[in-house]
């Protein structure tokens, strides 16, 4: 699947809008087409890129608060992340494969993966490579893919099946887990709750469990509002929240993770045992590197 990488051709062509890159200054995202690149219709493609996405650390995102730098995208490339206007901007040019390292989660959360329509019906995951963010950047670690796609189609269903080499040495297939937004309320939900009996803090993915509160002292228009049947669950993303860095890296753009029959087996031992719980998600997360103590 990699054997592109390894092709002599005498025309490889570099682009950046970063006017200290040693390459063609082009702005990719207004007007694609290969004439601006001198690539006629019939000639064979490949894109090889490392798009700017909502990150702080790339010039794209520096430059956007600098009032003398501004840049054109077209209305039908827009997209809350410039990654996903970029791969959009990819297809337009009908290559034959593209290689490209983009945020894992512009495949893995089913939101993200609807903006990508234009390249998704065009394009199918071929091959992949999941890495950590570290290797390039500071910042909050998260999730990235060196992604191989060609010509095709593929919808959500192929990518919760896909499954997804690490730089770890282990694997990670969407289809594999239970999740719980398949039991709870992630967002704020007034109008399904009646009786109430605690607040909750809205959820995202794991990585954002890291980051923000579970129950809430006060009630808030914002919060997640917990029935009693529903409380067991609650108190479970509590406690996972407490095991979340300790779990690799690529599970951090995923839903929180639930063996749903295991849990409701030993759910009192769980919620009073903190051996039973470390012992519920060892084997939850076997065959992955951990650091559970």
């Amino acid at each position: 699947n990699k054997e592109f990488l390894k092709l002599q051709h005498p025309k490889k062509i570099g682009a950046d809008i970063d006017p200290k890159c040693d390459a063609l200054i082009i702005n990719a995202l207004a007007n694609p087409k290969r004439e601006n690149y001198g690539i006629s219709q019939d000639e064979p493609l490949i894109i090889v890129g490392n798009p700017p996405y909502n990150d702080r650390t790339s010039f794209v995102k520096q430059k956007l608060k600098d009032k003398n730098f501004h840049f054109e995208v077209d209305h039908h490339l827009k997209s809350r992340d410039l990654g996903i206007s970029f791969l959009k901007s990819f297809a337009i040019l009908k290559p034959a494969f593209i290689c490209v390292l983009h945020p894992l989660s512009y495949l893995i959360k089913e939101a993200n993966f609807k903006q990508l329509k234009l390249f998704k019906d065009n394009y199918r995951l071929l091959d992949a490579l999941v890495v950590s963010s570290k290797s390039f950047t500071k910042s909050n670690e998260f999730p990235i893919v060196i992604a191989l796609y060609e010509r095709g189609r593929m919808d959500y269903a192929d990518i919760r099946r896909f499954i997804f080499p690490t730089d770890c040495g282990t694997t990670l297939c969407l289809n594999d887990f239970d999740y719980i937004a398949n039991y709870v309320d992630k967002y704020p939900n007034a109008k399904k709750v009646g009786a109430c009996v605690g607040y909750f803090f809205p959820m995202r993915d794991i990585n954002a469990l890291k980051r923000n509160k579970t129950f809430l002292n006060t009630p808030s228009a914002n919060a997640v509002r917990i029935s009693q049947d529903k409380l067991i669950y609650y108190q479970y993303i509590h406690y996972f929240k407490e095991i979340a860095p300790k779990i690799p890296y690529y599970f951090g753009n995923l839903d929180i993770i639930i063996d749903h029959f295991a849990f409701l087996e030993i759910k009192d031992a769980f919620l009073k045992d903190k051996r039973a719980r470390l012992e519920y998600f060892k084997k939850l997360f076997q065959g992955h590197p951990c650091e559970f103590d």
